[in-house]
């Protein structure tokens, strides 16, 4: 059976990454698609829409819908869902294609467009600035150097790789061979199964944007490279012989699942030539909720992303989800653990699933921190001893 559900590409990169240059060229060199554009700028004049307009030598304005002031992952969600509607109810274009703000997370916009139902999202795009790139994960050198309105630059950054389907890193012009490969080292360690295209001024073939049939949101969410380093810890210290208990998580955008890895008696660590390494910090005890407040203040520079489920000692039936990327530090309630039910109810869980009762503890049930790190350099026994100290006593 055809699908006939008209496929839409979503164009994310932090400013000045080449988002607009890569969307003209597609625009002027489209082999056949009748291309329609929504741009999205928080500024309050839409500076890409004239570049896009007089660039591409578009004569029908009303292909591009401009979206200003506002960020489409935010206030502006619905409408740009009702903008694509409309347009796709035309029957003027057989494509969409997004341009997102600068500061916007692709993984919330994806999910609104996942609502359309005429539409589907074929294509999520990222475009990365290889010299910056360099910058913002050297160790933390660079982050000294930014304006106070970008302060978590680094954590958009890591949001935009590790949730695309394409990946462009543009630029490479600017940077060394050897920062080249320091770069697809950082790539690969936080997504390591995405398309990547390295360019200079984004000439990239407009089949690798559009048409491509590139984008499931679950393979891509579980591509990811916290989760891919969760299930190879558990699957070499459990002998490939471990089932994986999901809790879902609502925070931040309400969008994220998180898979929940049980119990091991080991953190998996690895580290290749340029330094870009990552662990599992393991506990069966709770963290104080104040001391790890005050460590997440001074969180280390060169942790480039880290992400796993937690419990405080004064909630102790909530599972939390806590995720850094960058500088920028969230924690949001994920559901109860199995542990604050009925008896009668946990007797059963247990009882259907021999796996979880494998990795049940006596005193603590299923609750337990169990949190992926990864970054640069990183001293694993330091960061270790660090959260130890953030434990309850």
């Amino acid at each position: 059976m055809n699908d006939k559900r008209i496929p839409i590409t979503l164009l994310c990169g932090y400013l000045g990454a080449g988002k607009t240059t890569l969307l003209n060229r597609v625009l002027t060199n489209q082999k056949g698609y009748k291309v329609a554009v929504i741009v999205n700028d928080i500024g309050e004049v839409n500076v890409d829409e004239r570049l896009i307009s007089k660039e591409a030598k578009i004569e029908d304005s009303s292909s591009i819908v401009p979206l200003t002031n506002g960020c489409i992952c935010c206030t502006l969600k619905s409408d740009m869902v009702n903008q694509i509607e409309s347009l796709m109810k035309t029957g003027k274009f057989d494509y969409i294609m997004i341009e997102a703000s600068g500061v916007c997370e692709p993984m919330p916009i994806a999910q609104a467009i996942e609502t359309i139902e005429i539409g589907k999202l074929d294509n999520v795009v990222g475009v990365v600035d290889a010299s910056r790139l360099v910058d913002e994960f050297d160790e933390g050198k660079a982050l000294l150097k930014k304006n106070i309105d970008e302060e978590d630059i680094e954590s958009l950054l890591i949001q935009q790789i590790e949730f695309c389907s394409t990946l462009i890193v543009n630029k490479k012009d600017l940077v060394t061979d050897e920062q080249l490969k320091m770069v697809r080292a950082v790539i690969n360690k936080i997504q390591p199964t995405v398309k990547v295209i390295e360019t200079t001024r984004c000439e990239v073939p407009v089949e690798e944007i559009i048409g491509t049939n590139r984008f499931d949101f679950e393979d891509v969410y579980a591509s990811a490279g916290w989760v891919k380093e969760l299930e190879a810890h558990d699957a070499e210290e459990d002998d490939d012989d471990h089932d994986e208990h999901e809790h879902h998580e609502e925070h931040h955008h309400d969008h994220d699942e998180h898979e929940h890895h049980h119990e091991h008696k080991h953190e998996g660590e690895s580290e290749d030539e340029y330094g870009i390494g990552s662990f599992v910090y393991y506990r069966r005890k709770p963290f104080d909720r104040s001391k790890l407040d005050e460590y997440a203040s001074h969180w280390p520079k060169n942790i480039i992303r880290s992400k796993g489920v937690i419990w405080f000692a004064d909630e102790e039936d909530m599972a939390v989800v806590l995720e850094t990327s960058g500088r920028n530090i969230q924690a949001g309630y994920s559901g109860n653990w199995l542990a604050s039910c009925p008896p009668a109810e946990i007797e059963q869980v247990l009882k259907e699933e021999p796996q979880m009762k494998k990795d049940w503890d006596e005193e603590v049930g299923d609750r337990m921190i169990k949190l992926v790190i990864i970054g640069r350099h990183l001293d694993k026994e330091q960061i270790s001893k660090d959260l130890d100290n953030c434990l309850a006593k």
